[in-house]
């Protein structure tokens, strides 16, 4: 008997790096999944991984609402019903404030603010139509309390992540809909790969780790398990940072590895 058994999830960014371990931990613990990403293949490749008796998918850009319901109707036209939400799906650009594009601030917002809040609008219609409790879990980001040089709009729009889970729980919780958050520290995921691999990153963020090192996608996947299961039933409203103690310290300087001047 797994934690999830007999339950439904949707894992959005579900190709790759958190996402695609959630879901993955999600359909050993029991649960069926839809997963959806904006690269097609990897969705289909999750799929044919997990099985389509168990996950079924769909290319998705989050900022898209006819899409986002559409793969919210996927989950009730394929396995019947809806339980658990894992609102994943992000981006990210580095980008000094005074030299950041317009287009490159609204798509970093756009998929990681307007998307989650897109996913949650749609995800909670259909479980209140649905008339059960659900979770809805959304990804945030140490960055939401912790400031970042040169990632002015990616810190916005994950703190915005925070107060919306907030705010989404203290509407939805009268339908017996819980909203949680998780603030993960640096992952080793494609994206998070791409910061550490340049030069003394890694090494700069494990100094000021108090755990001593980078988290990885298990990590998190085991954290959202239990949001999603009946063992965190009284939890809403919250935001827990998985970060081995990252925020209790500095976060590193990124202009002085990436040789960014910020004035």
């Amino acid at each position: 008997m797994g934690r999830l058994d007999g339950k439904v999830a949707i894992v959005t960014g579900g190709a790759s790096g958190i996402g695609k371990r959630t879901a993955e931990v999600f359909v050993e613990e029991g649960a069926r999944v839809i997963i959806s990403d904006l690269n097609g293949e990897g969705v289909a490749a999750v799929v044919g991984q997990l099985g389509h008796d168990r996950a079924d998918g769909m290319q998705l850009d989050i900022r898209d609402e006819d899409a986002v319901k559409q793969m919210v109707d996927q989950a009730f036209s394929r396995f019947g019903r809806l339980d658990i939400a894992f609102n994943n799906a992000g981006t990210g650009g580095f980008s000094p404030i005074h030299q950041c594009p317009l287009e490159e601030w609204n798509r970093i917002v756009g998929v990681c603010l307007t998307g989650t809040f897109l996913c949650i609008k749609h995800e909670a219609l259909r479980l209140i139509a649905q008339g059960e409790s659900g979770s809805i879990i959304n990804v945030a980001s140490i960055n939401a309390t912790q400031a970042a040089e040169g990632l002015g709009a990616y810190c916005s729009a994950k703190a915005g992540v925070a107060m919306l889970t907030k705010m989404a729980a203290l509407e939805l919780g009268r339908h017996r809909i819980r909203v949680n958050g998780i603030g993960p520290g640096l992952i080793h995921t494609p994206l998070g790969d791409l910061l550490t691999s340049v030069p003394g990153v890694e090494d700069a963020f494990i100094h000021e780790t108090p755990m001593g090192r980078v988290g990885e996608t298990e990590d998190v996947a085991r954290l959202a398990v239990y949001l999603a299961s009946d063992e965190s039933s009284l939890m809403s409203g919250q935001t827990l940072y998985i970060d081995g103690g990252t925020t209790l310290k500095k976060y590193p300087e990124l202009f002085s590895f990436l040789n960014l001047m910020a004035g």
